[in-house]
Order: structure tokens, then C-alpha cells, then sequence
């Protein structure tokens, strides 16, 4: 940890003085991630997550699943100020927090699935070196800790129902926005900090299997499998997210998909990628490039709130 972090860390602990608590179930850090989407430099981000041996934050990368700085005005880095004082104000890049969650349960989708369909799962030690707040922070949640000290967070997650607290698995209606997230501030490197890689089913026999399996040999850590989400394309919901959501599912489908394929992560992704190097050509229905990864990103969006297999809907 380089002292920008440890200074972030304690600038939260201070915060955090009187709320020890003891955290129950078996508690992992877990980072989700498209395994498949591009980075800026066109290649698949576990291609480059596995050639550059870590995982980098958006300031590195220049890409998100979530809120990208560049394009929210600058608002990741006010956050980070406000939760992190001035120890990053003159920090690398590198230095910068990776974003995590918490899992009480293990979840096989990871702690937060609505930014990928696959996740690495960290190694313990990790946990020192991190801090939570109840919520994702662009909610500029108040409720923060650090390791040993998770009274606060805990408090807020018992009041707002986390039914993984008495060790229930969270319903998919809570899949996309309820979470402990997890900043960890130091190196997460895949040979070392990576218990596992844990992919949708619906990658089995892809490139992305292929990637995945000499990545696990050459660094030792485990390749495990998720349950596929999957949904029938003609069946989205046009009242969740947008009404143009719909339609790109049928047509996404009917240009792309294998016979028999139905709406999966695997499909999906290779949506991305087509409208990427594209450059939108033929998707112009959707709007410009950014406006059709957006929808792209809400047919997964669908895929976790409607297509994930064997929970309460």
C-alpha cells in the first residue's frame, strides 16, 4: 500500500471509531465485471485484465460498468474527496480504489451483479486493506467503515432489510442496487489476491472460456461457474427501463444469436462488442455509439432483475 492509501484508509476508520461489529456469515470481496466488453483500446477486458496481471480502476482503464468520471463531470473524484479527504488529490491514478462488494452468502453472481456477469472473488487478506459504505456511491451514502470497525454500515443494511445479514440469499428485485460496496485500496493483482474467477454458464465453450482457463493455470486461482441468466427476447418488460429496451432485445436476437440461443450474458456481450467496432453502424435506431451501449447495458440490466435462475422474482 503506498501512503495515499493508508491515508484513505484511516481517514475513514477515524469515522468509524465507535462502530465495531462484528460481521456475520462468510463475508468475501468480489468484483464484477463484463468479461467480454472492450476497453478503450479494443481489447476484451479479461484479455486485458490478464495481460496486464491486475485490475486497474476507471481512471487507469477509461472504462465502467458503473458511473464513468469523464462522463458524470467529474463527480467519482468529488466523491472520493469527500469520502477519502485530500489523500488522493496528488495520487497516481494506479493508486486510486478498485470497486468491490461484500457478499455475506457467496453469492454465485457476486455482490454486485448488475456491473458484470462474471466476478473475481478475492482473497481474504484483502479485507484489511478495504472500506465499505451501505450502498453504492454515487447515492453518497453516510454509512462507511473499515475492516473490524462495520457497526455503522451493518446498522444501515439491517434498517433497509439485507436479508443477507441472517444468511438469505437476496431476492433478484434487490440484485442491481443492494449492496455493501467496497473500495480497496491496494494492488489487486491476479496471481496472489484472486481466490477465483466465477463466469455465467453461458460463456462455456467461448473465447472467453478459452482466456479464462490458461488465466486460472498460469496464476492459480480456481474457474468456477454461475447459473446462466437467461430470458425469452420477446418477453422483456417495456416498463422496466426504457421501451427501446424491447426492441433491441428482438433485434439483437434475431442478428446475432446461435440457433437456439436465447437472451444470455454471452449474446448480449457480443452485442457490445458489435456496436463498438461498428461504431454504431446499423444501430442508429438506438442513438449515437454511447446512447446503444446504454441500452445494451440495460438488456442486461433485465437479465439480472428478470433471468436470474432460482430466486424470488
Amino acid at each position: 500500500m503506498t501512503a495515499a492509501q493508508d491515508r484513505a484508509l484511516e481517514a475513514v476508520r477515524a469515522r468509524a471509531a465507535d462502530a465495531d461489529a462484528a460481521v456475520p456469515g462468510a463475508p468475501t470481496l468480489t468484483i464484477n465485471l463484463h468479461p467480454d466488453r472492450l476497453d478503450r483500446r479494443g481489447r476484451p477486458v479479461l484479455e486485458a485484465l490478464v495481460a496486464d496481471g491486475e485490475v486497474h480502476n476507471q481512471f487507469v482503464t477509461g472504462i465502467s460498468a458503473g458511473g464513468l468520471d469523464s462522463v458524470m463531470r467529474g463527480a467519482r473524484t468529488r466523491w472520493e474527496q469527500a469520502m477519502f479527504g485530500d489523500a488522493y488529490d496528488h495520487a497516481d491514478p494506479h493508486e486510486r480504489p478498485r470497486y468491490a462488494g461484500l457478499s455475506l452468502v457467496r453469492d454465485p453472481w457476486g455482490a454486485c451483479p448488475r456491473f458484470g456477469s462474471g466476478h473475481l472473488r478475492l482473497r481474504p487478506e484483502l479485507l484489511e486493506r478495504t472500506t465499505f459504505t451501505w450502498g453504492d456511491s454515487v447515492t453518497d451514502p453516510t454509512a462507511a467503515g473499515v475492516w473490524g470497525r462495520m457497526g455503522a454500515v451493518l446498522r444501515a443494511a439491517q434498517a433497509d432489510g439485507w436479508s443477507e445479514l441472517t444468511g438469505a440469499p437476496r431476492r433478484a428485485a434487490d440484485l442491481r442496487d443492494t449492496y455493501v460496496e467496497a473500495q480497496v485500496h491496494a494492488p489487486v493483482r491476479l496471481a496472489g489476491d484472486v481466490e477465483a474467477l466465477v463466469l455465467d454458464e453461458s460463456f462455456r465453450g467461448s473465447a472467453v472460456e478459452q482466456v479464462a482457463g490458461a488465466a486460472a493455470t498460469s496464476c492459480g486461482f480456481d474457474l468456477e461457474w454461475a447459473p446462466a441468466r437467461s430470458l425469452d427476447p420477446d418477453a422483456l418488460d417495456p416498463a422496466f427501463r426504457t421501451g427501446l429496451t424491447p426492441r433491441l432485445a428482438r433485434e439483437v436476437h434475431a442478428r446475432l444469436a446461435r440457433p437456439g440461443q436465447p437472451l444470455d450474458a454471452e449474446l448480449v456481450g457480443r452485442a457490445a462488442q458489435e456496436v463498438v467496432r461498428s461504431r454504431g453502424e446499423g444501430w442508429q435506431a438506438y442513438g449515437d455509439v454511447g446512447q446503444t451501449l446504454q441500452e445494451v447495458k440495460y438488456l442486461w440490466h433485465h437479465l439480472v432483475r428478470f433471468g436470474t435462475p432460482g430466486t424470488d422474482r
